[in-house]
């Protein structure tokens, strides 16, 4: 079950949030914790077990690692042991997936995002960040959460805890979440899924009958699609956890409005680059600091941890498991010129006793232009099968494939998509907040909370209307 599909939005959520209010407040987690198992089992009938099991066995880990008493030595063979049984689940998985295809091993919805769930709540606890939850129904549902269990974002649960058993409804909150949720849809159904035939059409021709400009649109409409279709699930999952008082991490933060690569990773599905940051990099960076490294040596060490983990999980499991590890390699190469050139302007700037200086226009101009060309040609390898089309796509954005500047298609999908696609391009940056913003300043706040909710209306009506008119098209990250 998806959250665009018709028996979500007209059977299953209605049914959930309203059933979820009948329900006396001490008994709304245990109903949640069954909409989340029979949203999974309506989804993944055949692999609920799996869910079950990484429940039950983590429940079990956390409560070892919590017993005071055993030794260091004790605690730590079972964190390992912990640590082996989850990313075994998934990389096993993964690894039978590329063994047998695809087709005959089919991976349990869901479980790369509950796996990491799992790994850092049994990471919080041997650190002593969290207790060890004794209430298995609660620890079940910060596994199985419904509304983050395909995608994500991926809450720590430290941060899961504070919500658990501390909610009550609150007007404004609903309606926020609401008003999440309207967004959400408008950006997969309208947007993202908007642009596909084009994108399939780009990317499915071959070399020499894929024009200059056939190339370069498609590319951009796979850019915006890759984007509103994530940012899309992402606001309708926050946006449902707000309808019963969770408040689910941010995933997004306008990241082509970026001027650096790192700074775009720090945008880009940020519950992943924290998770990464505090279960990867800080733990291979601190035992490189007890070694002769030096400071740098460290920080390249453990970000190459990091990139290779982003990439062999993104790929494994697929034929194009190497273009995926390119694709953590290439942005690792470039955060860490990134970081060179920062820390020789850092040390320039300390020899000559100057203090940092704001970019100047030109040069947030030139370093914006730089991440949106990196991103063009980083993220392409994202949707290529294999090292080979990546490059036959490259050489035809230059005209180097033996293909034409321009062909009819291109106009055609220009005038069919010129509404999504100008769409995706401004409300990729953060046009819509500032000019709120600059509104309320002037004194038109009346005028905002009049037009408002015509607008998010408008927007419900238009993403329901496609959503029955339209083929049901899944979201992109459910594949990993």
């Amino acid at each position: 079950m998806s959250f665009v599909s018709l028996e979500f939005i007209f059977i299953f959520f209605p049914l959930c949030v309203g059933g979820y209010y009948l329900f006396p407040k001490k008994f709304r987690n245990f109903f949640l914790l069954a909409a989340s198992l029979i949203f999974y089992a309506s989804g993944e009938p055949r692999r609920i077990y799996v869910l079950i099991v990484s429940i039950t066995v983590n429940y079990v880990f956390g409560l070892l690692l919590a017993k005071k008493y055993r030794k260091n030595s004790i605690r730590a063979a079972i964190l390992v042991l912990s640590i082996l049984f989850n990313a075994g689940l998934l990389f096993g998985y993964k690894a039978l997936m590329y063994m047998y295809g695809m087709e005959n091993v089919i991976m349990p919805l869901g479980l790369s995002f509950y796996t990491f769930r799992t790994i850092s709540y049994c990471l919080d606890i041997y650190w002593d960040m969290v207790p060890a939850n004794r209430n298995i129904a609660d620890q079940a549902l910060y596994i199985s959460f419904f509304p983050q269990i395909s995608m994500g974002p991926i809450s720590r649960y430290s941060d899961f805890l504070k919500d658990i058993n501390n909610r009550g409804f609150d007007a404004e909150s609903f309606y926020s979440g609401m008003r999440r949720i309207t967004l959400g849809l408008f950006k997969k159904l309208i947007i993202a899924d908007s642009l596909l035939p084009l994108i399939s059409l780009s990317f499915g021709m071959e070399p020499s009958s894929r024009s200059m400009t056939l190339a370069w649109l498609g590319l951009i409409a796979y850019l915006i699609q890759l984007y509103f279709d994530f940012m899309g699930y992402t606001d309708i999952a926050i946006g449902i956890g707000g309808l019963f008082g969770f408040k689910l991490p941010e995933n997004f933060n306008y990241p082509y409005a970026s001027t650096s690569i790192t700074e775009y990773w720090s945008r880009w599905h940020i519950t992943l680059g924290e998770w990464a940051r505090c279960y990867i990099y800080t733990p291979v960076f601190r035992a490189c600091q007890g070694s002769k490294l030096t400071q740098f040596s460290c920080y390249m060490l453990a970000s190459f941890c990091v990139w290779l983990f982003i990439g062999t999980w993104h790929g494994l499991g697929k034929a194009s498991m190497l273009v995926f590890i390119v694709h953590g390699f290439y942005y690792y190469i470039i955060i860490a010129g990134e970081r060179l050139i920062n820390d020789a302007r850092k040390a320039r700037r300390k020899k000559r006793g100057l203090k940092k200086k704001p970019k100047s226009p030109a040069e947030k101009i030139g370093s914006h232009a730089f991440v949106i060309a990196a991103l063009l040609f980083g993220q392409l390898l994202f949707n290529c099968d294999s090292m080979g089309q990546y490059g036959n796509y490259v050489l035809c954005l230059f005209g180097l494939a033996g293909n034409t500047f321009s062909q009819t298609e291109t106009l055609f999908y220009l005038k069919q998509d010129a509404i999504p696609l100008t769409a995706g391009i401004i409300f990729s940056f953060p046009v819509v907040p500032l000019a709120v913003k600059k509104l309320k300043a002037s004194g038109m706040d009346g005028v905002l909370r009049t037009v408002t909710p015509v607008i998010y209306l408008l927007m419900l009506v238009a993403s329901l209307a496609f959503a029955f008119t339209s083929t049901y098209k899944s979201f992109v990250y459910f594949q990993f």
